[in-house]
């Protein structure tokens, strides 16, 4: 039995086709195979596409990489507080929270809440 397949037209900015290129080639398939596996996918509830695209456990090791880059910010800051680069160290860690809230939409880990 012959499956009966249907053209579609859908429009894509020049960011986010450039991006669907790449990942088809990372994939080693052609773009509209790309798109179209991936529809089917999040269709199916098999892709993960609320809150930015993330996947649970790439948000957990976005929180986890948050919480090492405090823990470590915060032991060099006190090492390194005499040699006046205390200030660089707060800048790193103002801009791993501002990473975490922009990906994740909080600034607080689990461990600090």
């Amino acid at each position: 039995m012959t499956v009966r397949s249907f053209q579609r037209s859908i429009r894509f900015t020049n960011n986010e086709w450039d991006a669907v290129v790449e990942a088809a080639e990372k994939a080693g398939i052609a773009p509209g195979s790309f798109v179209r596996k991936a529809a089917a996918r999040a269709a199916a509830d098999d892709l993960y596409l609320y809150g930015g695209g993330l996947t649970p456990e790439l948000a957990e090791l976005i929180q986890r990489t948050h919480r090492g880059v405090h823990l470590l910010t915060y032991l060099k800051r006190e090492e390194l507080a005499g040699a006046d680069r205390g200030a660089l160290f707060d800048r790193a860690a103002e801009d791993a929270r501002a990473a975490q809230i922009k990906t994740l939409g909080t600034g607080r880990s689990e461990e600090e809440s």
